[in-house]
């Protein structure tokens, strides 16, 4: 038995006894999502536990360490490195590993259970996300705000003390802190790549949005009859952008359907597949539920479930597209695969998918018997804005992020509030909000990808339309990313993917040309 074969032997050994666990984990993970009580919690612990015990069989790991990664092709090589790297955590570091998902599953209850108060007054965090988009009052709206980052206030010292554990498991691993850590080991960047694709977009988009940035402060300054706006200005949807009476048209139109007959547009029934149990949807708020929007991806080709917290607006039924667009990729993934390849072929990949699917709103028509015409035009030419906005605030939040593995001991919140200084171009009170971004607790490192999938989704995009027109009017649409992406999996490297799809390596060009 030559090595290609015995590691295919080992590989799928291993597969057997991972992929039950696997699911177990996941279906565990989305019960304490949903219902964060300790119950769940423990039982999540537990399921985790339990998967990442596999990873301590000593023996297994001795025959995998026997194997010439030089006789696999690469991405076999790849395979035994990211599996010497589990084992190798949970041999050597297991304990520490233990701790940190101990540690996260901890703080998640703290901050999922939070009820936030205004004038004594219960209220959820759609409720405030409804104050800031439509409330003109500045008191009402910054009670609203400072109720929101109370949550954050909460965990914030647990947080760092996270961050702290997380840098000292990093210097085992021969990094000097877990975000470089991360960003290497878990997605597979290389940090000069990083850095070059945020210098090269930004000093290439940086003029466009500082135009835009500018022009939003004037216009709230206006609104507000003031000269210096604090974060709780910011997000008000003024009379002026058309996402505002978009908005109040969608109050009496159903989320869900808008975004189940999108996608029926383009081939996918999502009703039936949730009649099927393939998907399954927990889309609106309530107590002691994980306030954010969330895909688990349980069981390749077979279940896929959303947790959301939708209201009837734009915003929700980017989140809804969004989410469902991850849904569709995973159960397109080929059951033939390999375990190990049933995934999306990276996490930025998926991002990009889905990003792409909640900008259909403003790409397409998918409004248009909804929307009055002229509306609807105003209304998708605000994409370009969007586009800015997300880039800028990406960058903000990924910079953040390196910085405070950097030096955990500095002030966070000063820290924050320099980010937004040199990527928003705003300059208000210091506080908290950045401990109310959920990635930091649960996905570390993880918001580069996000960055990533806006050059990725821009590319696919354009080459999506010169295939098949206008997506969401074309059903042949499912058979088609179904064929050329999902059921790929992580076959392929997600840069030989997009060469693959669009006939060219990934670039900033579809997307700073969209701006």
């Amino acid at each position: 038995m030559n090595h290609t074969e015995k590691f295919i032997k080992l590989r799928e050994e291993f597969s057997k006894k991972l992929e039950p666990a696997s699911i177990n984990t996941e279906k565990c993970c989305w019960e304490f999502f949903i219902n964060s009580i300790p119950e769940n919690r423990e039982k999540y612990e537990a399921a985790e536990n339990s998967m990442h015990a596999l990873y301590r069989d000593k023996l297994f790991y001795s025959e995998l360490k026997k194997i010439d990664k030089i006789s696999l092709s690469s991405h076999e090589a790849k395979q035994l490195k990211d599996l010497l790297r589990a084992f190798d955590e949970e041999l050597n570091t297991g304990d520490e590993k233990m701790a940190l998902r101990k540690k996260e599953a901890e703080i998640g209850q703290i901050y999922n259970t939070y009820v936030p108060t205004i004038d004594g007054k219960e209220v959820t965090r759609v409720d405030i996300s409804k104050i800031l988009q439509n409330e003109s009052n500045p008191d009402i709206r910054r009670k609203a705000y400072e109720a929101k980052i109370k949550g954050g206030d909460l965990i914030v010292k647990d947080l760092i003390q996270l961050v702290k554990m997380r840098n000292s498991y990093a210097l085992k691993k021969g990094f000097s802190n877990y975000f470089d850590y991360m960003i290497k080991e878990e997605y597979d960047v290389e940090p000069e790549f990083l850095d070059k694709l945020i210098n090269d977009v930004y000093s290439k988009a940086q003029n466009k949005i500082q135009i835009l940035q500018e022009k939003r402060k004037k216009e709230l300054k206006l609104a507000f009859h003031i000269d210096n706006l604090e974060a709780y200005h910011y997000g008000l949807l003024l009379d002026t952008n058309p996402e505002k009476d978009v908005n109040q048209i969608l109050l009496n139109n159903s989320i869900e359907d808008i975004a189940k007959k999108t996608y029926d547009g383009m081939g996918y029934n999502i009703t039936k597949l949730q009649q099927e149990g393939k998907i399954t949807l927990d889309l609106y708020p309530r107590k002691g539920k994980n306030t954010h929007g969330f895909c688990f991806g349980v069981e390749a080709g077979k279940d896929s479930r959303i947790l959301a917290n939708l209201m009837n607006n734009v915003q929700s039924l980017d989140t809804l597209n969004h989410e469902l667009g991850h849904c569709i990729y995973d159960l397109g993934l080929s059951s033939e695969l390999p375990f190990f390849d049933r995934t999306p072929a990276s996490s930025a990949f998926t991002e990009a998918i889905a990003m792409m699917m909640g900008d259909i709103i403003k790409r397409e028509n998918i409004l248009k018997n909804i929307i009055p015409d002229e509306l609807l035009l105003k209304f998708k030419e605000t994409h370009k804005e969007d586009e800015a906005n997300f880039v800028s605030r990406s960058l903000q939040i990924i910079e953040f992020e390196r910085n405070l593995y950097k030096d955990p001991n500095q002030d966070p919140a000063k820290l924050w509030s320099e980010m937004k200084h040199k990527y928003l171009n705003r300059e208000e009170t210091s506080d908290n909000e950045w401990a109310t971004i959920p990635h930091y607790l649960t996905h570390p490192g993880y918001y580069q990808n996000y960055f990533r999938a806006t050059l990725m989704k821009a590319q696919i995009y354009n080459h999506l339309v010169k295939q098949l027109g206008k997506i969401t009017e074309n059903r042949n649409t499912a058979e088609y990313l179904n064929k050329n992406i999902f059921a790929i999996g992580a076959s392929i490297d997600e840069y030989e993917l997009i060469n693959q799809l669009t006939g060219k390596s990934l670039g900033i060009d579809d997307f700073t040309n969209s701006l």
